[in-house]
C-alpha cells in the first residue's frame, strides 16, 4: 500500500517561454542548494513516503526502479540517485552519456497501485549548468510499461533554454490546470531527457526527481464497496 503525506510549502512563482511550440510553462522554483538532507526538496514523495531510502542501495522504497543508461544505485551517479532525496554532487545525482549517443535518456518509477499525478519536482545538476542540463524533457505515464502517454512536455524541438538557472535548483511543477492537466491514472511515472546543449562529454545530468499523486483505489475494493452500497451482503460458502 503506498502512503502519501501532506505537505505545505510556500513558495514564489516564476514562468519559462517554451521556444518552438509559443507556450508559456508556468512552474514554481523552490530553491538552489547541495545539502545531503535536500533542503529544497518536498520530500515524501510516493517513491520514498517515510523518506528513509538507503543512499546508495535498493533498500526501503516504495517503487521498483528502471532505466536504460546506467541503472542502479551507487556505483558512480547512477540513474536511481535521482530518487534518493539527496542533492550534490557524486553518488547523489544522475550523470550520463557520452556525446548523447543513447538519447533519449529514460528512467521509471512503478508503483504498486495506479497513481493519479498531481505535481512533480526536479532538481538540477551540480555543475555544468545549463550545459548539462535538460532542453528537452517530458514526464510520462504507463500502465504496462510498453505503451507511454506524455503528461508534460518541455522544449520539443530541443531549442529552448534550460529552465534551471543555477546548480541544485529545485523547481516544482503542479497539475490540475495549473502547468499541466490531471492526467488519467498510472502504474508506471516516466522522467525522460530527449536532448541537452552539450555534445561532447558527459551529456547529461539530473539530481533529483519527486512524484507526488492520489493513489488510485485497487478495482476490488471499489467493486465490493459499490455491491455494499446497493445492500447486497456476501455468505461464506461452507
Amino acid at each position: 500500500m503506498i502512503k502519501l503525506r501532506q505537505t505545505f510549502v510556500f513558495f514564489t512563482s516564476a514562468a519559462f517561454i517554451t521556444a518552438g511550440n509559443s507556450r508559456v510553462e508556468a512552474a514554481t522554483v523552490l530553491g538552489a542548494g547541495a545539502t545531503s538532507a535536500g533542503d529544497f526538496l518536498l520530500g515524501g514523495d510516493l517513491t520514498d513516503p517515510e523518506n528513509d531510502g538507503a543512499a546508495d542501495a535498493d533498500l526501503n522504497y516504495n517503487a521498483t526502479f528502471s532505466g536504460n543508461e546506467e541503472p542502479g544505485f551507487g556505483g558512480g551517479e547512477a540513474a536511481f540517485n535521482i530518487f534518493d532525496n539527496r542533492v550534490g554532487g557524486g553518488n547523489d545525482k544522475w550523470c550520463c552519456g557520452s556525446g548523447g549517443a543513447n538519447l533519449p535518456f529514460w528512467v521509471d518509477a512503478t508503483f504498486s497501485q495506479a497513481v493519479v499525478l498531481t505535481h512533480f519536482t526536479l532538481t538540477s545538476g551540480n555543475d555544468s549548468v545549463p550545459v548539462r542540463d535538460a532542453r528537452a524533457w517530458r514526464v510520462q505515464g504507463s500502465n504496462d510499461q510498453v505503451n507511454y502517454v506524455d503528461i508534460f512536455v518541455q522544449g520539443v524541438d530541443g531549442t529552448s533554454p534550460s529552465v534551471w538557472n543555477a546548480t541544485n535548483q529545485t523547481i516544482r511543477w503542479d497539475g490540475g490546470g495549473a502547468d499541466f492537466a490531471t492526467p488519467a491514472a498510472f502504474t508506471t511515472i516516466r522522467f525522460q531527457a530527449d536532448a541537452t546543449q552539450n555534445a561532447t562529454g558527459a551529456h547529461f545530468h539530473l539530481n533529483e526527481f519527486e512524484i507526488f499523486g492520489d493513489v488510485v483505489p485497487e478495482p476490488t475494493s471499489v467493486v465490493l464497496l459499490s455491491l455494499a452500497g446497493f445492500g447486497f451482503g456476501f455468505r461464506r460458502r461452507r
